[in-house]
């Protein structure tokens, strides 16, 4: 646990979250150059000195271009950007812990942000910067739901943080990056944005390609969870960082390795698209992962299958034991317009030596998110239930052009020990989306419910998820 002293971290807190604000007031003033911005014009990143704007011709070219020409440009031609959130979480039983600490409704709030600042590019070569500020303005009054700061451990503790920081080089299609940063493309090890502070990460990544065919490798040395005000070695199995059930340890890591890639290509009337990752969890686990789909191109409807697969085993020190691991999973769908409605199948083998009986062993993504697995529930993870079969059905789509509304059943017939009974559990969720225009572009509203049973628990566990987020 963190033991610092919470007044000054309270201090550091309000002092970023003021500047957060103060940010947000003056590139949100409803001025032309703001205006330009949002209409997609390079010229709105023009600084406001009479210097700069009488600058030659061919700056101007560069600017167009949003490419710099000097290292002045370089920084005068950045780009703000960030975020103001609040989000207020309720719950009832919170997963299922009545049993083992007496009264567990958790309710708390947050309000926090994000402030980034990404320079132009200089011959392809940029840097990002970017800070993070939570602070909790309302929580449970139970003891048994926060930390020794008195703090609520969901939404985490008020933070003042470091984000990213990297050093990046980009010619369109190979992208370098060094330094602090967020992943998008690994699975089970991305950053979920959806809570105030994202995971990150601090290494060195390589990408070649573009959304839909790419390569990419990477190394990854320390790890920065969203409770976490500084990177470490940790991962959300360490019991002492992330407050993580069994399995747990205490013990530190250097990191990962990864290497994937993803194509996609149409042949006749059927789209064809896959991707592959091998990923070494150093001194946890060994995972190949492997997906594919095929899909009707034409149509007002379009139906569309896919499949995935998952090896892993345990690596070096094999810190949680030992890992023998597979998944096996199923998709069908369909496509209308803006509605999609998927079936979903995930089959894990039990192993009776193998953490969780044969459970998938995910370091960044435990009592997190369920990554790409096609089975899954909202408040709580497919991978940290156990092996067994796992089920959901899914709905979602858009009834307007701001708003989206969704559904997803779930139900896990999993087992976590050998020779246990299955945990049985059903997860119902309905969830909407409201996106603000006008005036109020980058304003938007969410609120997720979500309500869950087990057979082997006498109470139900629910919780609603409300967010309202201003993004610029």
């Amino acid at each position: 646990m963190d033991r610092r002293d919470p007044n000054r971290t309270r201090l550091r807190a309000a002092v970023l979250l003021a500047g957060l604000a103060a940010a947000t007031a003056a590139w949100a003033a409803p001025t032309a150059r703001a205006s330009a911005k949002h209409n997609g014009d390079a010229a709105a990143a023009l600084p406001d000195d009479a210097d700069a704007q009488d600058n030659d011709t061919a700056a101007d070219a560069q600017r167009a271009d949003g490419e710099a020409s000097t290292l002045r440009q370089m920084f005068a031609l950045g780009e703000v950007d960030g975020n103001l959130r609040t989000l207020y979480y309720a719950n009832h039983n919170a997963f299922f812990l009545d049993s083992v600490a007496g009264d567990h409704d958790r309710h708390t709030a947050s309000i926090g942000g994000k402030l980034g600042f990404t320079t132009a590019e200089l011959h392809g070569i940029s840097i990002r910067l970017s800070t993070y500020a939570q602070r909790n303005f309302a929580r449970s009054s139970d003891s048994n739901d926060l930390d020794e700061t008195g703090y609520n451990r969901d939404l985490g503790r008020d933070i003042a943080t470091l984000g990213e920081a990297y050093l990046q080089y980009d010619d369109h299609e190979l992208r370098l990056r060094a330094g602090n940063q967020a992943l998008s493309d690994v699975p089970f090890t991305a950053t979920y944005d959806y809570r105030i502070i994202p995971q990150l990460y601090q290494g060195v990544s390589a990408r070649y390609g573009g959304p839909d065919r790419y390569l990419s490798a990477m190394r990854i040395y320390r790890y920065k969870s969203r409770i976490a005000d500084s990177y470490d070695r940790t991962t959300n199995y360490n019991a002492d960082a992330f407050e993580a059930a069994p399995p747990n340890t205490r013990s530190e890591t250097d990191g990962f390795w990864a290497v994937g890639g993803a194509d996609k290509a149409t042949f006749g009337a059927s789209q064809l698209s896959g991707k592959a990752w091998f990923v070494n969890y150093l001194d946890y686990a060994d995972m190949t992962y492997v997906e594919g789909k095929i899909a009707d191109g034409n149509g007002t409807i379009r139906p569309f299958f896919g499949a995935q697969f998952i090896r892993e085993t345990d690596d070096g020190r094999a810190l949680l034991g030992r890992i023998d691991h597979h998944t096996y999973g199923a998709q069908l769908g369909i496509e209308r317009r803006s509605l999609t409605a998927t079936l979903n199948y995930d089959y894990i083998p039990r192993e009776r030596d193998s953490v969780l009986n044969g459970a998938l062993v995910t370091p960044y993504a435990h009592n997190e998110a369920s990554g790409p697995l096609f089975a899954q529930p909202y408040l709580t993870s497919t991978q940290d239930l156990g092996a067994g079969n796992a089920y959901a059905a899914a709905i979602k789509g858009a009834p307007s052009e701001h708003t989206l509304l969704g559904a997803r059943y779930s139900y896990m017939d999993l087992i976590p020990e050998s020779g246990g009974e299955s945990i049985g559990q059903s997860e119902y969720l309905v969830y909407a989306i409201y996106n603000l225009s006008g005036a109020f572009e980058g304003l938007s509203v969410s609120d997720f419910f979500a309500y869950q049973t087990q057979k082997t628990q006498d109470r139900d566990f629910w919780e609603n998820r409300l967010a309202i987020e201003y993004a610029f």
